[in-house]
């Protein structure tokens, strides 16, 4: 049976560089899910809706997750799960957790992961990839995000760990204290 891992944080703290890491490192077959992807990816013209296509693209990512682990591919799923629009906070936590119970018959072990970063990384990142107008969002959604616990939980600090290090962790929590 194939991996779960779904992995969140604020815009900025590496999600998608950390997927695509993981993703390369596991053995076997396996897909990145994005759903910053599945909104940007997929939707050209947006509605005059944005809570109703946020719903849409959690929707699709519980899709391409199940399809991808019916047919055993590990599957790194990411996205802040928390969204700003017109000034409004949505937060889409309790979709990491209904994945994961949802999953739980098609994957062997599952684990989230979230990515923190501080202002002066994220201060970083945000001018060195132009992305400046997201800071305050980046911010607001990095504090929104509740404490995790357990033993299907870890958090790295993607301003002091590199994508590599991170990868490398993750892996052995999966083997070490969930295999």
């Amino acid at each position: 049976m194939p991996d779960l891992i779904v992995i969140y944080g604020p815009p900025l703290a590496g999600k998608s560089t950390v997927a695509w890491e993981l993703a390369r490192s596991l053995d076997g077959k396996t897909a990145v899910v994005s759903t910053d992807h599945l909104l940007g990816g997929s939707i050209a013209v947006p509605g005059p809706d944005p809570l109703a296509e946020l719903e849409m693209a959690h929707t699709q990512l519980r899709l391409f997750v199940a399809n991808y682990l019916k047919n055993r591919y590990n599957v790194v799923a990411e996205g802040p799960f928390f969204f700003e629009r017109d000034g409004v906070l949505h937060s889409f936590e309790a979709e990491i957790d209904q994945l994961i119970a949802l999953m739980r018959n098609l994957a062997r072990r599952s684990l989230i992961v979230r990515l923190d970063v501080d202002d002066d990384a994220l201060s970083k990142r945000a001018q060195a990839a132009t992305r400046e107008s997201e800071i305050d969002a980046a911010r607001r959604i990095r504090t929104a995000a509740r404490g995790r616990y357990g033993e299907r939980f870890r958090s790295f600090d993607s301003g002091a760990m590199s994508p590599q290090e991170i990868a490398i962790a993750v892996r052995g929590a999966l083997t070490q204290a969930l295999g």
